[in-house]
């Protein structure tokens, strides 16, 4: 009950904190923004203070390997949006996500790996960053400069709305799946859904590719927050690792944020 609750409260909010700071810094912040584990990360760490340390380590192998579904998504968006609107851009999206976690799903994949939690850890990052790096040479290069324009009073209180009606629907559906679907489901980009989605109807495909390819670049930060977090947590504790891990992704979503500027600028 305290997860739904949390997510239903605080994933609107952060929707609203992204947009705001896409209209203020563009849209290639407001992605880059979206990489880092705003939601993810609390809640895998109240689930690792119910369930220990053992639990941990097996949730951040299944939340890597979650990365791998949304480069799909976003790849499937971002190519989609060269001759779609939004609508048919977030179908393609959604179904390249499920199609992606049902082909690689199975745990007995990332056992080939090895038996060990630490190399099945080392496995899926290595899988996660190879989605990235595809779907960052495969998604399109915005060819104009971001010019946002002005939006009505109620474009953040409708994103808000959207994103908790998403949340609610997946958190549903979620509960009356096998543990496999759920467990896909909780991986499921939802700020980026609501964030894409309403930048691609209000500023078109170049903003919303901007965007696109700011959340692909900064979710290798996400992947070494979880990496760090999944193979120090036996040895650093709770506190100590995620300590570790948000101070190594800060630094990268911070080093993203300043190449953006300087790009912008140059």
């Amino acid at each position: 009950m305290m997860i739904f609750l949390l997510k239903i409260a605080v994933t609107p909010a952060l929707v609203a904190a992204v947009s705001l700071a896409a209209r203020r810094w563009g849209p290639g912040i407001g992605g880059i923004l979206m990489g880092l584990p705003w939601f993810t990360g609390p809640t895998l760490y109240l689930l690792i203070l119910d369930r220990g340390t053992e639990f941990g380590v097996a949730a951040t192998i299944g939340v890597l390997m979650g990365v791998a579904y949304v480069a799909a998504f976003i790849l499937a968006y971002g190519c989609a949006a060269r001759y779609a609107g939004w609508r048919w851009c977030l179908t393609a999206a959604v179904a390249a996500f499920f199609a992606g976690a049902w082909a690689t799903g199975d745990p007995a994949l990332l056992a080939r790996f090895g038996s060990g939690p630490l190399a099945q850890l080392a496995a899926a990052a290595a899988a996660a960053a190879a989605s990235l790096v595809v779907a960052l040479a495969l998604l399109p290069r915005p060819r104009m400069a971001a010019l946002p324009q002005a939006l009505p009073w109620w474009d953040i209180p409708a994103r808000m709305a959207a994103t908790a009606a998403l949340v609610a629907g997946l958190m549903a559906g979620a509960d009356a799946l096998g543990p496999r679907l759920a467990g896909v489901l909780s991986t499921f980009p939802v700020i980026v859904t609501v964030v894409g989605s309403f930048t691609h109807h209000r500023w078109g495909r170049d903003a919303v590719w901007r965007t696109l390819r700011g959340v692909t670049a900064s979710l290798f930060g996400f992947i070494l927050f979880f990496l760090v977090v999944g193979a120090t947590l036996p040895g650093f504790g709770l506190t100590g690792s995620y300590a570790l891990a948000s101070a190594l992704a800060v630094a990268v979503t911070a080093g993203l944020a300043a190449l953006d500027r300087r790009r912008r600028v140059a």
